[in-house]
């Protein structure tokens, strides 16, 4: 004769208790996990923004440095270039030779500078931009590329054009006989020279003049992009040390 066991409930309850147990515990162990991953992420996040930010904040001191020579220079510069115009003004007075004490600043220095931007552009091309967690420095970086891009490199390739004119009307109007007779590796100061002008045409004369004029303006107005520019970079430095504190590290 068999014996039928009768289900045991207390059994069937206990498998229950167990199933639901080993739910729970994965449901805990995936959301830690997406957690972590969060948190994993926001901390690389944040070392990036940091290391893009120290990174930032020495480029724009360069800038800044370099701003501050070109406007030292052009301030040097503008004083010589109305001596220049009044040279060629008057060029029998001076026996038709642009004197050397004015020239020697035209043809040795140059004023532009043209930031490369290479962390701002890393940003941007990346989409690392969104690293930023403060919108006010986002905003800044963007006002600050977007002020070099536009308004400096137009003025940059301005003052080269108006450079080359100078260059140009100096190949063409002017004697270089000077570098064939003078040993420079021997003079100590090799920049101050006067240049014959192989011309007595008042009409290429007053052209050549002129474009000292030319220079002089578009050297005004690049100073003022320069003084706007070294006025953003300032104050993205200030804006990044106030929120990262790299200074003090």
């Amino acid at each position: 004769m068999e014996i039928h066991h009768h289900p045991d409930v207390h059994h069937k309850r206990k498998k229950f208790k167990e199933y639901f147990f080993e739910f729970i515990m994965i449901f805990l162990a995936v959301t830690l996990g997406f957690f972590a991953e969060g948190l994993r992420e926001h901390i690389g996040d944040r070392t990036r923004e940091k290391e893009y930010m120290t990174s930032l904040l020495q480029e724009l001191k360069y800038d800044t440095s370099q701003y501050n020579k070109v406007l030292h220079t052009v301030g040097r510069l503008q004083p010589q270039l109305d001596s220049l115009y009044k040279n060629l003004k008057n060029a029998a007075r001076y026996n038709y030779i642009i004197q050397g004490k004015w020239n020697y600043l035209m043809n040795q220095t140059s004023i532009e500078y043209r930031p490369g931007l290479p962390t701002i552009r890393q940003l941007l091309s990346s989409g690392n931009l969104r690293l930023i967690e403060s919108r006010l420095v986002g905003n800044k970086i963007l006002e600050y590329e977007a002020y070099v891009k536009g308004n400096v490199e137009r003025l940059d390739d301005n003052i080269n054009t108006a450079t080359q004119k100078v260059y140009g009307f100096e190949d063409a109007l002017c004697d270089y006989k000077y570098f064939v007779t003078v040993d420079l590796s021997q003079k100590a100061d090799s920049s101050t020279y006067d240049m014959p002008l192989v011309v007595k045409d008042t009409i290429r004369l007053n052209e050549f003049a002129n474009s000292f004029v030319n220079y002089k303006a578009i050297s005004t107005a690049y100073n003022k992009t320069v003084l706007d520019a070294l006025k953003y970079a300032t104050e993205l430095i200030k804006l990044i040390n106030n929120e990262y504190h790299l200074e003090k590290e």
